[in-house]
């Protein structure tokens, strides 16, 4: 401190009570209020657990997955593609284009977005069959029906008709699931006959 001709901290301590209130509402006058407020704003929205939001039909998720490109192949069509429901981000699914190594195993995209968006627990909607991928492992997982339903009230599995629609109560159930973490004890115990169909390897698709 002596070098950057900066006071000691045994010296700041002595200054006068007066002078230091001096220095702090010198400094609150400089702070730009409008930039404070923003970034007030912004850790605020970064704290809200919630999911993205979805748009009402499902063929307008469908609309934006075709002008997808994977970013490791120049040339061609990816066939099935997925949406990161944490951060909105399009993704390769069930494809070897984009694996890649962490440690001493290797993973697939959806894994590999899941560790940078997420720290490893990832919350998908597959869009070839409407169905929400669970990642808290990265060797194992679950699929469950996803939020988008007919005028019946039926899941694509049941209708194979991609015409449907939100329902923002299912949306919701998945999304409190995400938030109390209840995620992680599905996979680890066995969900069967629960409405889940669990992945038991991974491998390098996913």
């Amino acid at each position: 401190m002596h070098y950057l001709n900066i006071p000691s901290l045994t010296a700041l301590l002595t200054i006068d009570p007066g002078y230091k209130l001096d220095l702090i509402q010198k400094w609150c006058r400089s702070v730009n209020k409008d930039k404070f407020s923003a970034t007030v704003e912004i850790n605020r929205m970064k704290r809200e657990a919630k999911l993205i939001d979805l748009p009402k039909s499902f063929v307008d998720l469908l609309v934006k997955a075709s002008k997808y490109t994977c970013p490791k192949i120049k040339f061609g069509k990816i066939q099935t593609t997925a949406v990161c429901l944490i951060c909105g981000d399009l993704v390769c699914f069930q494809s070897y284009c984009c694996q890649e190594s962490l440690g001493d195993s290797n993973f697939g995209p959806c894994n590999m977005h899941a560790h940078r968006c997420s720290g490893d627990l990832g919350v998908f909607l597959t869009l070839e069959k409407c169905q929400v991928l669970f990642l808290p492992l990265r060797t194992q997982g679950i699929f469950i029906n996803g939020p988008y339903v007919d005028k019946y009230g039926e899941g694509y599995k049941h209708t194979k008709n991609k015409a449907l629609t939100l329902s923002p109560q299912l949306y919701r159930k998945i999304e409190m699931m995400w938030i109390r973490h209840e995620i992680r004890p599905m996979v680890a115990r066995n969900s069967e006959g629960l409405g889940f169909s669990r992945i038991e390897q991974l491998g390098l698709m996913y």
